[in-house]
């Protein structure tokens, strides 16, 4: 919290991100005994973070998925990678409320949880209110459940240390675009409300949506850190960078996601580094990083 601001524009901080190098992981890093979970780990990056803690001998890993037979693909590719590890694919609808409650009420059942990487989010280009909860879908997906599932999993984690010897860790997902982030709905009446409003929607409202629901993000997690002990619990946020990854691209216009895929192709993070980005905020930086936002691997304002 003494970094100060961003000492640099948002363009000129994505360009700089893009010719960076992924640091080299620890040699002695062993994941041996330990349990993590991965939200939205079937596919993308998650997976590509999954395979990555299986080579590091995680002991048992959890990945949560929407539609089970999805799950179930990616523990058989999973599993013939590391035949050893314990792999399990669990329900988890991040736009209801109830199965973000049951999948936490599973969660306290586990003998332990050494870190927990929130990788679910959404971007897309029409506006639709969520049925079940009635709220728009990114605002529901990357800010309401996103906090709703780290608080319940905070109490579970904090009990859980005990037996470890050791805090557990969540690292939500977050946007570098946090940087470029206007947030309109601040100025209205009612904040909440105002996200459920589809005046004025189109291609760079969904943006700007994207982006200030990260930004909302890094607010909840300033607030947080005042509230919870990391010596019980750690917590960031974290940003993979701009990946050659396509799959947040996949519910937006067809020109505007094929321009994306070209870009991403030339310059985007090869997905490999991306994940890197997970592990490093997730297992490998200090506890001192509880409350802050991880960005190009180091703490960043």
């Amino acid at each position: 919290m003494d970094l100060g601001p961003a000492p640099v524009s948002f363009m000129t901080t994505f360009m700089n991100g893009i010719w960076l190098s992924q640091p080299q992981p620890p040699k002695d890093l062993d994941l041996t005994g330990q349990t993590g979970i991965i939200t939205g780990g079937n596919s993308g990056l998650g997976f590509e973070c999954a395979e990555t803690l299986l080579t590091y001998r995680l002991s048992y890993l959890i990945i949560t998925v929407r539609d089970e037979s999805k799950g179930n693909e990616a523990i058989t590719k999973l599993k013939s990678l590391h035949p050893t590890a314990r792999i399990e694919a669990w329900t988890l609808d991040m736009l209801s409320y109830d199965s973000i409650q049951a999948f936490a009420q599973r969660c306290a059942g586990l003998e332990r949880i050494d870190f927990a990487i929130l990788n679910a989010g959404l971007q897309h280009g029409e506006f639709i209110i969520n049925k079940t909860t009635k709220h728009e879908l990114i605002f529901q997906t990357n800010y309401l459940s996103t906090v709703l599932l780290t608080l319940l999993l905070l109490p579970i984690l904090k009990q859980k240390r005990q037996k470890m010897g050791k805090p557990g860790r969540v690292s939500i997902v977050g946007s570098g675009l946090v940087l470029a982030a206007k947030f309109p709905e601040q100025s209205a009446d009612a904040i909440i409300p105002a996200f459920d409003d589809p005046t004025g929607w189109g291609l760079q409202a969904s943006i700007e949506r994207y982006s200030t629901t990260k930004l909302m993000q890094l607010m909840f997690l300033v607030k947080l850190k005042d509230y919870v002990n990391p010596d019980d619990v750690v917590v960031n946020v974290v940003d993979p960078g701009f990946m050659r990854n396509a799959g947040l691209d996949r519910n937006i216009p067809f020109l505007v996601r094929t321009s994306l895929r070209l870009i991403r192709f030339l310059i985007g993070r090869d997905v490999k580094a991306g994940a890197w980005t997970y592990i490093d905020a997730a297992v490998v930086k200090p506890n001192s990083t509880h409350g802050s936002w991880m960005y190009h691997w180091a703490v960043y304002p």
